[in-house]
């Protein structure tokens, strides 16, 4: 999800017996999102309990210190402070999530169209820059760890084939 659609998320777009979120994106376009991970849904119950227990007066779903609407700003600090508590880049943000979300999905074999429904792209032309991305990534890793383009190659590949024959 984009940070703005999860700031915006409200009770009532949680609809609890299919496990889906209504997500309200760019240019009022809607999609449901399936959680298909237990944990977080689990997780998200447990918010919803101690939500309740705070007695919010708005139907937002997720609520800051003072119990208003957790803005994008919030997410962005809140993001910014357990990043930099784990070392994780600082040059990671929470779209840096999206698009490791959509580079993973692609790489593990999901179908252009699908994550482009997934991430609320209305154009098929902005899903193709993760393959973009996942194109040269392989590029990468060929580069480096193809015995073909080792230049100590000679070395390594006699050695490699003698110790399968030996096995």
């Amino acid at each position: 999800m984009r940070i703005a659609e999860v700031s915006n998320l409200k009770l009532e777009d949680i609809i609890t017996s299919e496990r889906v979120l209504l997500v309200h994106g760019k240019g009022k376009k809607q999609r449901l999102l399936y959680i298909s991970s237990i944990e977080t849904w689990n997780n998200l119950k447990v918010w919803l309990t101690i939500r309740k227990k705070l007695k919010v007066n708005h139907d937002y779903l997720f609520v800051n210190k003072y119990h208003n609407t957790l803005s994008i700003y919030g997410i962005e600090n809140i993001f910014t402070k357990y990043r930099d508590k784990s070392g994780i880049s600082l040059s990671a943000t929470p779209h840096y999530l999206r698009h490791t979300f959509a580079t993973n999905l692609l790489a593990n074999g999901a179908d252009l169209r699908s994550v482009q429904e997934l991430l609320g792209h209305f154009s098929i032309s902005t899903t193709e820059i993760y393959t973009e991305v996942n194109t040269m990534r392989k590029k990468i890793v060929l580069k480096k760890y193809n015995l073909r383009n080792n230049p100590n190659r000679d070395n390594v590949l006699p050695f490699f084939i003698f110790n399968i024959i030996n096995i």
